[in-house]
């Protein structure tokens, strides 16, 4: 069992978190005991083949599935004691997902798409469109605001899936292969331009992928295989983040 970190600092505690699933008559362990910590402001990778137990984590601290066995503490709280009105609550203010697929709506601009967010956070109307712009304008959408899905590239689209998940102010980003859709060099924008917001506004990021190109812009990267973390390694942070990294983002 690898543990990571001091937990003076942490935002996430994982300790012996389990994961068992039934198929037919068998068991199967998507995660086996495992334990790390995470700290306020830090950028974490999850990597590891498929099937190792990566999504099945984001998942679990996501408050979307039940662990087994285990707690995931999140600011001192364990959610894996929580009920599922108690989920629903703590997803809404405390986290922010963004996934492969982007999860557009097709018939909303990319305004539309982040006020819809806003609106479910019950706040006014002038506020929502307020922060909607100057989200999209953070991830460099400002000329694009009032354009459908359709009508962006798959670098767009993900990125008005960031300036949603930001919009937010979650405490915790949560990324499941924010890369899958998009070619290396556009992939390697996106992940560029979470590590630079990110780290502009202290947002603690669990990022899952299988590229280890990206590795450069992550803190730490754990590697998980059959369930199990084989290892936990603080990264250095390459020339990537300089500014000519984040004005290519501009242009994806």
């Amino acid at each position: 069992m690898i543990s990571h970190h001091k937990d003076s600092n942490s935002i996430i505690k994982i300790s012996n978190l389990t994961k068992h699933y039934k198929l037919g008559d068998m068991s199967v362990n998507a995660l086996d005991n495992i334990s790390f910590t995470v700290d306020s402001g830090e950028i974490v990778f999850i990597m590891g083949p498929s099937g190792s137990g990566k999504t099945t984590l984001i998942n679990l601290i996501g408050g979307i599935d039940h662990p087994t066995s285990g707690s995931i503490e999140i600011l001192g709280d364990d959610i894996a004691q929580y009920s599922d009105k108690e989920l629903t609550l703590y997803r809404k203010k405390r986290l922010a997902f963004v996934f492969q697929f982007y999860s557009l709506i097709p018939t909303l601009t990319a305004r539309e798409n982040v006020e819809l967010v806003l609106e479910l956070t019950l706040r006014k109307r002038k506020d929502i469109s307020k922060l909607a712009e100057e989200h999209l304008t953070l991830v460099g959408l400002e000329h694009r605001m009032d354009n459908f899905p359709f009508q962006l590239s798959g670098g767009e689209r993900q990125r008005v899936a960031i300036a949603r998940a930001l919009a937010k102010s979650p405490d915790i980003l949560l990324i499941d292969e924010p890369t899958g859709q998009l070619d290396q060099k556009t992939g390697n924008n996106i992940v560029s331009l979470i590590q630079k917001i990110a780290k502009e506004k202290n947002k603690t990021v669990l990022l899952v992928t299988h590229d280890q190109e990206l590795e450069c812009y992550a803190d730490r990267v754990i590697t998980l295989r059959s369930g199990q973390i084989v290892s936990d390694e603080s990264k250095s942070l390459f020339s990537k983040t300089e500014d000519g990294a984040v004005s290519n983002a501009a242009n994806i």
